[in-house]
């Protein structure tokens, strides 16, 4: 599971650290992705899986490796959020007795239960709807991210580095996301050009502060977004760990970017978020929390058509700004 996807899963354990506070949950997650659960107050531990569930990055040795690992947890049930019939496999293969999950195209076989993904179906659907067949209510739980006191202090100190006094808002943009260990899709990153002009625009029209946020591999969407832009930007690529951008985002009255880690990570943490889904379809990733919102064209019917234009994102993130003053 990539980080954003880890990111969603997190609503699954928030339910279920509701309903059975006085559980010990463990999250078994790869090791690329582990920063999505630092600090999360709903999991007891985090078990590193190492390279497991990243595609041609793991062998035999490994995984059975693994299996033997979980089996001496001895573990009583077992939720298996991921689709990938090896992952299924290992809670089988640790003789875990309870086996809960997903199951997509009949590869949750080794599950004593199974539950069937809708077609088109939201992801975080389908996970409350794994937490409802073992009685669990997940209506009203959420994504969670909590950045330490140490991750809020830093944000608080690096904000006020670049920050204006008279600044009222203050706007991320992550212009790059579409690139993790098990894959590279750029087609996901909105062009550069019309970050820039939203960017622009809602400074004139706010009054705010514009920074860019995101990771080396970012680098080329993140200066072409600094070039093109007129109004003053603070380019903070690269300068902030994961913890540390969520403290950023969490102080931060708008965040907007593309169907990446970086607008997961500002959902989980409560940031009104724009998320601009121009290859994958916001039917199934994106969020139903009322802070976030989706913008895209087409619907699953159809699927997708153009890109969002600029006027289309600019009056989404009106409505958030507007419902967060």
């Amino acid at each position: 599971m990539a980080i954003g996807d880890v990111l969603r899963a997190t609503v699954f354990t928030n339910a279920l650290r509701r309903a059975i506070p006085g559980s010990h949950i463990t999250f078994a997650v790869g090791d690329y992705a582990r920063i999505a659960l630092l600090n999360n107050p709903d999991i007891d531990n985090v078990l590193p899986m190492g390279l497991l569930g990243t595609p041609r990055r793991y062998d035999l040795r490994g995984y059975l490796a693994f299996a033997r690992t979980l089996q001496r947890q001895h573990y009583d049930v077992a939720f298996v959020l991921d689709r990938s019939p090896a992952m299924t496999l290992l809670p089988y293969l640790a003789r875990i007795p309870y086996r809960i999950g997903l199951d997509s195209r009949h590869r949750g076989f080794s599950n004593t239960t199974r539950v069937q993904i809708l077609p088109d179906e939201n992801e975080i659907s389908a996970y409350r709807r794994l937490a409802a067949s073992v009685g669990i209510d997940a209506s009203n739980s959420s994504c969670v991210f909590s950045p330490t006191p140490e991750d809020t202090s830093f944000a608080l100190r690096l904000a006020e580095e670049f920050r204006p006094l008279e600044s009222g808002h203050h706007i991320l943009i992550a212009p790059g996301g579409g690139m993790n260990p098990g894959a590279v899709d750029l087609t996901k990153r909105w062009p550069a050009e019309r970050y820039a002009a939203l960017g622009d625009h809602l400074a004139k029209e706010f009054g705010g502060h514009v920074s860019l946020i995101g990771t080396a591999s970012d680098a080329n969407s993140v200066g072409t977004v600094k070039r093109a832009m007129t109004y003053p930007v603070t380019d903070l690529t690269g300068r902030t760990s994961f913890g540390q951008l969520g403290a950023l985002m969490s102080q931060s009255q708008l965040v907007i970017g593309n169907d990446s880690a970086a607008t997961h990570l500002s959902i989980s943490v409560g940031t009104p978020t724009v998320t601009v889904f121009t290859s994958t379809a916001p039917w199934i990733y994106g969020s139903d929390e009322q802070h976030a919102a989706s913008v895209s064209t087409g619907s699953p019917e159809e699927g997708l058509r153009e890109i969002p234009t600029v006027e289309m994102v600019l009056a989404t993130a009106r409505q958030l700004l507007s419902g967060a003053n």
